[in-house]
């Protein structure tokens, strides 16, 4: 009898020696994987449902493909934890600083050639990947993976047409772990798939389109034939969409079935023009609390107890998200006011309006992973006399950048965009940072920008938002602040900037906003404190009562160093201000993974740096 090998994931130097392993072994190798990620996942926290779904995938992908000579692309990245760690990496610091990546990494390995954070990219690149590899007369797969809700974005579809006459070999594998598409069923269909997508059947096809196209007699009988074919398939055959775009389609595929998996790889992945496998998975795969996750609460998970699933760190009784706390405000004005909409680009747990969707499901509009789409849709709200509430992650809205100025800023129209996750977010890293919208804003004619520093501030805040009949972006960081349990009913004034505190000899001036401004105060600090709540445009008035201070330090830990600092600065240099400036933000840079508190005392805007340079001033 043949022994059986012990199969350890650890000790596969070598990931080509997935190939020699038996079906059997490559489901023990897939459950040790999936193990693996679950307890690393529970110590350091990290995108958990969409790595456990695609481990079969994975495992299928390295026993088919010559890696790292064939090349795979992860659409967003979420899914590339058992890639890692078949690629001879380890997960012990994952998301840590100076640790392994969340999502691919090119200079972490040479397993991964490109690198994405934000969705819907991998077709595109994948097109720019065999396209050189042709014209260089290369010989290598690509393989882009895309999950349903990436493909449906605008940057997916623009890819998708491009592809109609793209005559070079690319496999995209359609990993859907929730809606399904239009598919053929039955035998008879599946063997009619295997014909249409056959090196013989397209090879015949052209050479008999060639042949006949040659001679101007031969054109009507092509026709005919061609429209009889087509008939025929018809009857039995019902095209999905990605047929219709002239891309082969091959599928639906059993996502955590080693066996069929590997198959399908292995026939479609030596076709010379662009294939559409669809794979089924189930996102949570093999964890129950994820697995029964319809929130999106097991998505990107912090620290957490793997037998209870319970949070390690969980938040203070007292202390609350701006994210619930805008939430709440725009729940109690809905309510009131029926022409208030909310709308999300795929964030409604993130920016906790589960609850607003579900109380209402017609005006509290999830409208997917399209965030150019959102504040068209939005704008197209406003100027029918609605107000529109688009909540969306700092570093996606820059993806709408164009929206906002031509579609929203341009019409001076009255749409609120809350800005969540702004400033450091620290364990996702450089494509995550929501550093940047700032800089960016305040480019755009129309635009005014705020952000409030504590629970009864954004209360104001969002009263001025809902009488403000122009664009408004609310910023707001994933710091928890004090709750405030009562109803703010006073509003703000258009541009206010508050002086906490006043030094009277005038020696320094601290500019800054946001949840800092209480850190500073309980301080004690003999400085003057102005908390510029209206960030963009610049209360010149108030820098003009500063004119005579001996030092002006600007602080923003929220933003890059070309963002609210220098347009202070350049406010203060115009108004002829001959006194020390000294500006504390971050630099303009892509920043690392690492905790925020480990990327604040990095670049010096935390709130020790912050006293140092007070001190050093003095």
């Amino acid at each position: 009898m043949k022994e059986k090998r012990v199969i350890d994931f650890r000790k596969i130097e070598d990931p080509s020696l997935i190939k020699n392993l038996s079906y059997e072994e490559l489901n023990e190798l897939s459950s040790q994987l999936r193990e693996e990620i679950i307890d690393k996942c529970s110590i350091n926290g990290g995108h958990l449902s969409s790595n456990l779904g695609t481990v079969e995938l994975t495992v299928a992908l390295f026993n088919s493909l010559n890696l790292p000579k064939d090349k795979v692309i992860f659409d967003v990245g979420h899914q590339a934890y058992t890639y890692k760690l078949l690629s001879g990496r380890n997960l012990d610091s994952l998301r840590q600083k100076d640790g392994i990546d969340g999502f691919q990494k090119k200079d972490e390995s040479k397993f991964d050639c490109y690198e994405a954070g934000h969705s819907s990219t991998s077709i595109g690149a994948g097109m720019g990947f065999s396209l050189t590899r042709d014209l260089e007369g290369e010989d290598y797969k690509v393989v882009c993976v895309v999950g349903d809700a990436s493909i449906a974005n605008g940057v997916s579809f623009e890819a998708l047409n491009n592809l109609n006459n793209f005559k070079h070999q690319l496999l995209i594998i359609l990993n859907d772990n929730e809606m399904s598409i239009t598919n053929p069923v039955g035998g008879f269909n599946k063997t009619l798939q295997k014909i249409r997508v056959s090196r013989n059947y397209v090879k015949s096809k052209n050479r008999y389109k060639k042949i006949m196209k040659r001679f101007k007699f031969l054109l009507p009988l092509y026709r005919f034939t061609s429209k009889l074919k087509d008939f025929i398939v018809s009857l039995i055959f019902k095209p999905n969409f990605f047929e219709y775009l002239g891309v082969y389609y091959y599928g639906i595929v059993d996502g955590h079935n080693i066996k069929k998996l590997t198959k399908a790889i292995n026939f479609v992945k030596d076709f010379d023009s662009p294939v559409i496998l669809h794979v089924k998975t189930k996102k949570g795969k093999g964890y129950k609390y994820s697995e029964g996750d319809k929130s999106g609460k097991w998505h990107s998970i912090s620290s957490f107890n793997k037998e209870t699933g319970e949070l390690v760190n969980k938040k203070e009784e007292n202390k609350v998200g701006f994210a619930e706390i805008y939430s709440s405000l725009l729940d109690k004005a809905m309510e009131k006011d029926k022409k208030i909409i909310s709308i999300n680009p795929a964030m409604s747990y993130g920016s906790s309006l589960d609850e607003l969707m579900k109380k209402f499901p017609q005006r509290a509009l999830d409208v997917g992973i399209s965030e150019e789409h959102s504040l068209v849709f939005a704008s197209g709200i406003a100027s029918n006399s609605f107000h529109p509430y688009v909540s969306v992650y700092s570093t996606f809205l820059q993806r709408s950048y164009d929206q906002i100025s031509h579609d929203v800023a341009r019409m001076d129209l009255p749409v609120t965009i809350m800005v969540d996750h702004c400033g450091l977010v620290g364990r996702d890293g450089e494509t995550h940072q929501g550093i940047y919208d700032y800089a960016y804003l305040s480019s755009i004619p129309n635009m005014t920008i705020t952000m409030a520093k504590d629970a009864k501030e954004a209360n104001r805040l969002f009263n001025f938002s809902l009488t403000y009949s122009h664009p408004l972006a609310i910023r707001y960081p994933v710091t928890n602040v004090i709750k405030q349990n009562e109803i703010i009913k006073n509003s703000l004034t258009y541009g206010q900037w508050d002086i906490l505190s006043k030094d009277e000899s005038k020696n320094i001036a601290v500019i800054t906003f946001g949840p800092k401004v209480d850190e500073i105060m309980n301080k004690n600090l003999n400085i003057t404190l102005v908390n510029a709540i209206f960030n963009y445009p610049i209360n010149n008035e108030v820098l003009k009562g500063l004119l005579d201070y001996k030092t002006i330090v600007i602080y923003d830990p929220y933003g890059c160093e070309n963002g609210f600092a220098n347009t202070v600065s350049l406010s203060l240099y115009e108004l002829g201000y001959k006194g020390n400036v000294r500006k504390i933000s971050l630099p303009l840079e892509f920043i690392k993974k690492g905790s925020i508190e480990e990327q604040e005392k990095q670049y010096k805007v935390d709130l020790d740096s912050l006293i140092d340079t007070i001190n050093e001033v003095k």
